[in-house]
């Protein structure tokens, strides 16, 4: 099912539940007073939650710090925004669709950019992985220890999408 068929059927259930709700409420004035305000309750946080799925179904990037992204996803394409410093990316992660990501850039994150800007252009494929050694620890003054950054930030792995060894003739 594609995002927009998800999108159409979710608001398509909207307005038919929010018109059964309505002939119902009109139909049996002694309905229990739960279900008079759970129904319409229910009808209301979907309406107002719906806008915000929006975005991701239709495919458009949704805001997501750099933790929140995949440990390792092949990157398709990207859209730099200096000005702001954020970037749109859009990551597949083994066979899935790709997803698209709104995500702040620092000047670690612009040079990878570039990179694999650099490695498309010339053809090349691009996967990311997060790097552990990021998050790794600082001593301060008088041995204590503080986190250096909470984001971990990406690498390119030179070695995805390399052709494997040959064995010995077997």
């Amino acid at each position: 099912m594609t995002f927009f068929n998800a999108f159409a059927l979710s608001f398509g259930l909207l307005l038919a539940g929010l018109v059964l709700i309505a002939a119902w409420m009109f139909r049996t004035a002694a309905a229990p007073l739960a279900a008079k305000l759970a129904l319409p309750a229910l009808l209301v946080a979907l309406g107002c939650l719906t806008p915000y799925e929006v975005n991701s179904m239709l495919g458009l990037p949704r805001m997501a710090a750099l933790s929140a992204l995949p440990d390792r996803a092949e990157l398709i394409a990207f859209v730099a925004h200096d000005e702001d410093k954020r970037a749109d990316l859009w990551l597949r992660v083994e066979d899935a669709p790709p997803r698209a990501y709104e995500i702040a850039i620092d000047e670690a994150m612009k040079k990878l950019l570039r990179d694999a800007r650099d490695r498309k252009e010339h053809g090349g494929r691009v996967m990311l992985v997060k790097r552990a050694e990021h998050a790794a620890k600082e001593t301060g003054h008088q041995g204590v220890t503080k986190q250096r950054s909470a984001d971990p930030v990406y690498a390119i792995d030179d070695s995805a999408f390399a052709l494997p060894n040959k064995g010995d003739g077997e």
